[in-house]
């Protein structure tokens, strides 16, 4: 009886799939592509083995593919528990280069197999028949853009082909497809960012970007803005806050955008930069970059007001840079300390004391007076944080601040909530070039929400509740978050009364209380003439652009208007704000470049359309195919040399990088937090903190003495931290070894 080890299994396949001796190909990869066709038909998987060239080493003249059990395979050590699949299978093909025809033909070809060959369903499984193909590299790589993990892209894949067996691959396959293309860019990280900006840069003409390296080309510092930003600085850039963040790419660096607020009250980004730390000389150089990007001329092009924490290094490069700009320190951050400064007791009974006393202070004195008097009854008079912060009262107090225009913020929140919203795009394993298609993502995202918001402007009609003539302006000129707010303080307005209180020939001085409310409290409120302009004290205009409830009722009762006045509308918060001209600092006009985008969007369309249709029959799809190859045919010579300038590159070739900036080194940041610990080194620290101090002399735990003073290696008993002779078998041990 014949043995199983003896046994041959010869396939079953179709004879138009079977290898014939002398059989020609025109190439070697016509070879692989025919073998490896044969061998899926017939359930085993194929490798190359051999190969023979010329004297030259010009040209191949043999080579040998064979089944993937051929050979013996070799054990080495136990860290992996692989099976064996070698099995010295014979199964082979090889063919030789004919030197009339160049063509390569079969010379050998042996058909049987040593070994079960696989069944039908696992086909799939094996080697050769497994590969992440063209397509499914394209959707992977533009689902990753989405944040899609790789197990969730292969089930995708598995529902798209109609089974997991026929996706041409396994899930591990495009783990490691992933993996070798991390591999492949690594290093060349600083040249795709700096390709990455120009081919932005050949898109849109008016974005900027700036690159720095040091004595290594290492990237230290970049910083770019798009066109859309830089023409929304122009509209919007009167207030900016400026804050940092981290995690947010591979090398820890600083993460710094310019963010604003536009005229639905939504919060935009103005520039951003990367940075390797955080020095004054740092911040110096992105605000200066940050005044040549932005349109008009430095520093006239300043904002008026600037918005961070109490960042020294911030701060003193703020008042070099933009010696201009007013500087206001954000009140949430400081507010957040008062649990940290003062004790649980202090806390509890007057943290609402100094809340009331910061946020509804109407002037700088009654500040002052009721700050004092909490410091008094408190007794923190001798706390140095709560002095260094009312020494700083004019850079974060509202009563002190409401004079400069802040667009209504007080904090730097804003800020925290773009690191929170982009966080959701990026990690902290991406590399620069993954940030940077992440972080497009996400403003196209936030300006999508603007774009919703313009289209409910021009769309719908804001709700008036009042049926005035001066309402229906309003909501004719703002935006309708805007608006609402300041129909809010028109519905107010009626509440008050005025009384004259002075009068002069240039100007009026107003008394406006609350009717109907027992209160000494009051506003002033002061017409002038000559400007034809009321402000009031509670500076409302003057710090968020929008008129208070007193003007109002000012101009409703004693002006008797019926549209609000030019003078108190603001266009930054109007319907019509962005409705200029843009320039850039050397006269030239800013526009939004979505040429290229647009058409590509509009031929995609077209082309989804025309695939929906072609999809119903076999005879549709067919005609779609050869118009389709005609077509390329004939666009060649159309096309030429502009498609290699504006074609939209969504795979890098790392061959094709000109190598000029190197991957920036390891950034460790202030925020960064503390180094991580392995389990080792915690169990360690954990046994340590349990047992006390280890005196390396005798080895004991908890001991109140060290090696240098040791009473075992004195010849001592060991007295612990307790006071008790701690005499163990270890001390004997000792004190025998010292002995010796």
């Amino acid at each position: 009886m014949e043995s199983e080890d003896d046994q041959v299994y010869i396939p079953q396949v179709k004879a138009e799939l079977m290898p014939k001796l002398h059989q020609e190909f025109e190439t070697i990869d016509e070879v692989a592509t025919f073998y490896n066709r044969y061998a899926k038909e017939a359930g085993f998987s194929i490798r190359s083995h051999s190969s023979a060239t010329n004297k030259d080493n010009t040209q191949l003249m043999r080579k040998e593919y064979v089944c993937y059990k051929q050979g013996t395979s070799k054990v080495q050590g136990e860290k992996r528990k692989r099976g064996l699949p070698k099995v010295g299978c014979k199964a082979r093909i090889a063919v030789v280069r004919k030197k009339e025809s160049g063509r390569y033909a079969i010379s050998v070809f042996v058909e049987g197999h040593n070994h079960p060959l696989t069944s039908p369903p696992r086909v799939h499984l094996l080697r050769s028949h497994r590969h992440v193909s063209k397509v499914n590299t394209v959707l992977s790589q533009q689902l990753s853009l989405v944040n899609v993990q790789k197990h969730k892209q292969f089930e995708f894949f598995g529902v798209q082909a109609g089974g997991i067996e026929n996706i041409g691959c396994t899930q591990r396959d495009l783990y490691n497809y992933g993996r070798s293309c991390r591999q492949e860019k690594k290093g060349h990280d600083g040249d795709l960012l700096y390709m990455h900006f120009q081919n932005e840069k050949e898109k849109d003409s008016s974005s900027i970007y700036i690159m720095e390296s040091d004595e290594e080309n290492r990237v230290t510092r970049c910083f770019w803005a798009d066109s859309i930003s830089r023409r929304a600085y122009s509209f919007y850039g009167d207030v900016v806050i400026f804050d940092t963040t981290y995690n947010t790419n591979r090398y820890g660096m600083i993460f710094a955008p310019f963010t604003g607020v536009n005229n639905h009250g939504q919060t935009i980004i103005f520039a951003s930069a990367f940075l390797n730390d955080e020095t004054t000389n740092s911040f110096v150089w992105l605000f200066k970059e940050f005044l040549k990007a932005m349109p008009g001329n430095a520093p006239e092009n300043a904002p008026k007001m600037i918005i961070t924490d109490q960042d020294p290094a911030m701060t003193k490069a703020i008042s070099e840079a933009l010696p201009q700009t007013f500087h206001r320190y954000c009140s949430w951050h400081i507010l957040n300390k008062f649990s940290e400064k003062l004790d649980a007791i202090k806390y509890r009974d007057y943290y609402q004391d100094f809340h009331s006393c910061i946020w509804n202070s109407s002037s700088r004195e009654e500040f002052d007076s009721r700050w004092t008097e909490i410091i008094e009854k408190s007794g923190l008079s001798d706390n140095k944080w709560l002095q260094s912060i009312y020494e700083i009262r004019s850079s974060w107090i509202p009563a002190h601040v409401n004079h400069a225009f802040s667009a209504g913020m007080s904090s730097s929140q804003r800020a925290e909530s773009q690191h929170s919203f982009f966080k959701y795009y990026v990690s902290e394993w991406n590399s620069l070039v993954e940030f940077m298609v992440q972080f497009k993502r996400g403003l196209l995202h936030q300006r999508h929400h603007e774009l919703e918001e313009d289209h409910i402007n021009i769309d719908e009609k804001a709700r008036t509740v009042m049926s005035l003539d001066i309402e229906d302006h309003m909501a004719k000129v703002y935006t309708r978050k805007i608006f609402y707010e300041v129909q809010e303080q028109l519905r107010e307005s009626f509440k008050y009364k005025l009384e004259l209180l002075r009068e002069n020939v240039t100007h009026c001085v107003f008394k406006v209380m609350r009717k109907n409310l027992d209160t000494m409290k009051s506003r002033e409120l002061t017409y002038e003439k000559d400007s034809d302009f009321a402000s009031c004290s509670c500076r409302k205009f003057e710090s968020e652009g929008l008129p208070c409830r007193h003007v109002l009722s000012y101009l409703i009762k004693i002006q008797d208007v019926d549209k609000l006045p030019t003078q108190y509308v603001l266009k930054r918060w109007t319907k019509a704000a962005r409705q200029s001209v843009v320039l850039d600092s050397d006269g030239m006009e800013i526009k939004d470049n979505k040429a290229l985008l647009a058409r590509r969007t509009k031929l995609l369309q077209h082309a989804t359309d025309a695939i929906d249709k072609a999809m119903v029959s076999e005879e549709a799809s067919q005609l779609f195919m050869k118009s389709l190859d005609a077509f390329f045919d004939n666009i060649k010579t159309l096309i030429g040399n502009e498609s290699q300038q504006n074609v939209v590159v969504l795979e890098t070739k790392v061959d094709n990088v000109q190598h000029i900036f190197n991957e920036p080194d390891q950034v460790r940041a202030k925020g960064c937090g503390r180094r991580l610990k392995k389990g080792k080194e915690k169990r360690k620290v954990k046994v340590k903190d349990s047992q006390g101090r280890q005196c390396h002399g005798c080895g004991l735990f908890g001991q109140s003495h060290d090696k240098r003073n040791c009473p075992t290696l004195h010849g001592k008993p060991a007295i612990n931290k307790d006071g008790e002779s701690s005499s163990t078998s270890m001390d004997e041990e000792s004190s025998s070894t010292c002995s010796l």
